[in-house]
């Protein structure tokens, strides 16, 4: 593995999982998606919509090591597969649609998030900012996860005619308090 680059903000690991049963279990839950392009992998134990209880952002008191539960339509998949080969500990992970043309707000959130590309083109990018100037990055759909520090400010486009689909997993072996956060930054509020 080599160190995460400040100036791409992304590095690729040594999780690899076939792309293809990946794709095959997405496209069983596809039909999930709705206005808010999330569908949650996990989610915390007794939650009232498993399939959403990791949309947006935390609510107070919870931490990311609370989403351990992975949901049924999941369970026996190459997505839990994936799963199972992390050298760290999960908490939300997601499949995030992105809409064709559009873009996320400039923001950070408060650990370490991990990229999975399902399906994306050569117009998808997650940018990460330094002062006034955006670093474009894109995560292939290689089969490998892809390490981002969003701790550092960052947006993401999709500014193509087509949906990208991400599995983004949540670190949780930190508390989420965003700390090592280069004090400049610390104006900005994270997305969580």
């Amino acid at each position: 593995m080599t160190d995460l680059d400040r100036t791409t903000m992304l590095r690729r690991t040594e999780v690899y999982q076939d792309l293809a049963p990946v794709r095959e279990a997405f496209q069983s839950v596809m039909p999930l998606f709705d206005h808010d392009n999330v569908i949650s992998v996990t989610s915390r134990r007794g939650a009232d919509q498993p399939l959403k209880d990791c949309a947006g952002w935390l609510p107070d008191g919870v931490k990311e090591r609370d989403f351990r539960v992975i949901n049924p339509e999941f369970r026996g998949t190459a997505i839990e597969d994936l799963l199972g080969k992390l050298p760290f500990d999960f908490g939300r992970a997601r499949l995030m649609r992105m809409p064709k043309k559009s873009c996320l707000s400039i923001h950070w959130d408060a650990s370490p998030r991990y990229h999975y590309a399902i399906v994306t083109n050569p117009a998808c990018y997650l940018v990460f900012m330094e002062g006034d100037i955006g670093h474009f990055r894109q995560v292939p759909a290689d089969g490998y996860l892809y390490e981002m520090d969003a701790r550092l400010t960052h947006t993401a486009i999709n500014a193509s005619r087509e949906p990208r689909y991400h599995l983004v997993i949540c670190d949780a072996r930190g508390d989420s308090s965003g700390e090592g956060r280069p004090e400049a930054l610390a104006a900005l509020a994270p997305s969580r």
